[in-house]
């Protein structure tokens, strides 16, 4: 692979390849960079920004690296948060590393923002508490061991050589690191190596409060060779040995004293050897014990720290890889759930055959990432496919292949899927290109068809398609999108099957709105000769109300003579008359009278059919009226020895309407009751006032009431609920709907209760006139 040069970077990468963390394609945990050192990066990226601009910047600059971030991973179920990438038991690949080193220079706006987060950050606080027992040239010497721990033998440090004062590193990169980096090492190679050797340089001043070590570059990645080497210079440290150095010069002193003293003879040199002795042996002894001493209690204390830590460190490190797979599973499913979600949604919104695997073959390359996607929808009748929709092909395709069609080919891939319970895996299209129809050949190889799924669409035992879908290159169809696509495969089938069943109630929809226009013009036809009919219905009862009326005035003149000379015979005008003669005259009178209100009563229905009634409104008391119709009655129900009861409540009893006409409905029902009820009955008029601005007037009689089925019917013209001779129910059958119509003109209502047996009730409602005028002429 040729390498770019170290300016080219790793943001030149579209999208990230590889999985930032969790577990790679080979099902192998990823943990090539520490939790602590992105956690590290984000704490400086923050302080620096903090510096310049503010809290609020800061936490947008990490709201902004996180977006720049998501944009590069591909899978949306691997997207970051800010809190997630805060969390230090987190393990990543160094390639997201390295996008969020770049974008953190970006974002900073300083050059050597690596260098300075290596000085900063670079060194965990739980290395510099485990290195303090150690020298400085031990904790070189353990380098490997540390770096190993936080970046799980990514790193390939090696210490060639360390003194006192002076230490000598070399690093390289795992297999696994170099593929990531990929012809990006040098420049990634570049950020590394400042970060690593300014933490490196800053240990002394860390841990030791010296002044940090200076770098010198030996080699380096970046420019070519094959490691990065660097040698680091610092002050020495000098162990303590002024005790044991005054302890031993003052033993000999004591010894030059003794010798002096008791061998005063001796030779200088001896007194000389006698007090340097004490002082060079305990400075050995010193040095030695000392050393062993501080080793033995740093081993301790190192080993004690370093087996706490590590357990400690080790358990919630797997516990948060276990965490990260299980978060990136949910993250996984609750995508697939959504994603069939929304495309439930949208191809149960709609009944368009094209729309709905629009949807289905989107959210197919959407979700599944899959480069490629067709539909080809199986013709029953025609055993053929046609109508293949794509998705993902080349440009310009998915109009044209809708015009194809592919005839029933036993060898086939299409006629294989379609007549499989089982999905079809396709590993390597090469096999089966041979037996393949030529415009199945033509998708397959011009689509740069590799591998993928071919599965029928199925929907009540029946085959409505064909669902194919796969990528030019890279890995197999995994197991959960094999399940996924097959779930996806049943919804659009579904979806398919009651798009074509509309279609099918539309075609007969069509045919029956085509017979309904048909009936409604038959029916048009018969309305119009209805109409006709119904015109020349109204002009012959326009004749029958003018005939009626010219009739009623033309009798109603012979009429008056005959009962004009009939009284003043039975008044004896023209001399006395035998008993048989004033009973005919009699009869004759009476007839004459049931004559004249027959047609008074053919009159008046004629007026008000035609219209031509005029009302004369004023107030009328109803006491009064009332008063004057039962008075007029008394004579003809003591002929039946029947009792006539008036009975009111309240006093302003007011009816604003004709007086005459309300005599005359008052004296019809009252009539009425007389002729119903049986000698010694009971008739009782009332009158009372109906809350808030109305009057309620009711005759009651106990006659011997009127059948339910007759009550409908009751004020209809020409209607009588009784045809007996012996009740005395001789007329026309006019006075109740002449009765109902004028009631009806002065606003009121008339309602009936009747039971058979018990007697009848009548209920006439109207208004006061401080409430409603009724009009003077209809």
């Amino acid at each position: 692979m040729e390498l770019l040069s170290k300016t080219h970077r790793i943001l030149e990468r579209p999208h990230m390849e590889f999985r930032p963390f969790g577990k790679d394609h080979q099902g192998a945990t990823i943990q090539d960079a520490s939790g602590i050192t992105v956690r590290a990066n984000l704490e400086y990226l923050e302080s620096i920004v903090a510096q310049k601009h503010g809290a609020d910047a800061a936490s947008a600059a990490l709201d902004e690296l996180v977006i720049l971030l998501n944009e590069r991973i591909p899978d949306p179920t691997y997207h970051v948060t800010v809190n997630f990438l805060r969390n230090p038991w987190n393990s990543y690949s160094y390639e997201f590393v390295m996008f969020l080193a770049e974008f953190s220079i970006q974002l900073s706006e300083q050059p050597d923002y690596p260098f300075k987060l290596g000085q900063e950050k670079l060194v965990p606080p739980i290395v510099q508490i485990l290195g303090r027992p150690f020298s400085i040239v031990q904790i070189f010497r353990l380098m490997p061991h540390f770096i190993g721990k936080f970046s799980k033998h990514s790193f390939k440090p090696e210490v060639l050589s360390v003194t006192n004062g002076h230490a000598v590193i070399r690093f390289g990169f795992s297999e696994s690191v170099l593929n990531q980096f990929g012809p990006y090492l040098r420049g990634c190679t570049e950020r590394i190596c400042h970060t690593s050797k300014a933490g490196i340089a800053q240990i002394s001043a860390n841990m030791f409060n010296q002044a940090a070590a200076t770098i010198e570059d030996v080699c380096c990645m970046a420019e070519g060779a094959p490691y990065c080497e660097w040698v680091f210079r610092w002050t020495p440290q000098s162990p303590p040995f002024w005790n044991w150095f005054f302890t031993g010069a003052t033993m000999g002193l004591i010894a030059l004293g003794l010798t002096t003293v008791f061998a005063p003879h001796y030779p200088w040199w001896g007194h000389l050897a006698f007090t340097l002795l004490p002082i060079l042996t305990l400075i050995l002894v010193g040095r030695v014990w000392t050393d062993r001493k501080e080793l033995q209690e740093r081993s301790n204390i190192i080993h004690e720290q370093l087996a706490s830590a590590e357990q400690q460190h080790e358990e919630l490190r797997e516990a948060y890889l276990e965490q990260e797979q299980s978060l990136v599973k949910v993250r996984r499913h609750v995508d697939e759930l959504t994603m069939l979600h929304e495309l439930t949604l949208q191809i149960s919104s709609t009944l368009n055959q094209q729309h709905i695997i629009q949807f289905g073959l989107q959210a197919i390359i959407r979700s599944l990432h899959f480069n490629q996607a067709w539909i080809a929808l199986w013709n029953q009748e025609r055993q053929l496919f046609d109508r293949i929709h794509l998705e993902g092909g080349p440009q310009g395709w998915a109009e044209n292949l809708r015009a194809f069609t592919i005839p029933a080919t036993p060898d086939d891939l299409l006629h294989k899927a379609l007549n499989s319970s089982q999905l079809i895996t396709i590993e390597d299209t090469q096999g089966i290109l041979d037996q393949a129809h030529p415009v199945t050949k033509q998708l397959l190889m011009e689509g740069g068809f590799h591998h993928g799924i071919a599965l029928a669409l199925v929907s009540q035992n029946q085959p409505l398609g064909v669902l194919i879908a796969g990528n030019p290159e890279g890995d197999q169809v995994s197991i959960l999108e094999t399940n996924l696509l097959s779930t996806i495969a049943k919804q659009l089938a579904i979806a398919l099957d009651t798009a074509l069943a509309y279609d099918e109630i539309e075609a007969l929809n069509i045919g029956l709105e085509t017979k309904v226009q048909e009936r409604t013009n038959e029916l048009q036809q018969v309305n119009h000769s209805l109409e006709t009919a119904n015109t020349r219905l109204k002009e012959l009862d326009r004749v029958k109300s003018q005939f009626l009326a010219h009739c009623s005035h033309e009798l109603r003149t012979p009429l008056t003579s005959i009962k004009g000379f009939t009284e003043n015979l039975l008044h004896g005008m023209v001399g006395p008359l035998a008993e048989r003669q004033h009973l005919y005259l009699t009869r004759i009178n009476a007839n004459a009278d049931r004559l004249t209100r027959m047609i008074g009563d053919l009159l008046d229905l004629s007026r008000i059919e035609a219209g031509t009634i005029t009302l004369a409104p004023e107030s009328v008391s109803l006491l009064t009226l009332l008063d004057e119709v039962t008075q007029q009655f008394t004579p003809l129900t003591q002929t039946k020895n029947q009792e006539l009861i008036m009975e009111t409540k309240g006093e302003n009893l007011t009816i604003y309407g004709d007086s005459d006409r309300l005599h005359q409905i008052l004296t019809n029902l009252i009539h009425n009751a007389h002729k119903f009820t049986p000698e010694k009955g009971r008739i009782e008029v009332r009158a009372i006032p109906d809350p808030p601005n109305h009057i309620l007037l009711t005759i009651t009689d106990n006659g011997p009431g009127i059948p339910q089925e007759a009550l409908a019917h009751l004020f209809q013209a020409f209607y009588q609920a009784h045809r007996k001779p012996e009740i005395g129910t001789e007329g026309l059958g006019l006075g109740l709907s002449i009765v109902k119509q004028l009631v009806e003109l002065h606003g009121g209502t008339i309602t009936v209760k009747s039971t058979v047996g018990v007697g009848t009730t009548f209920n006439l409602r109207f208004s006061q006139p401080a409430m409603t005028a009724p009009s003077t002429s209809t």
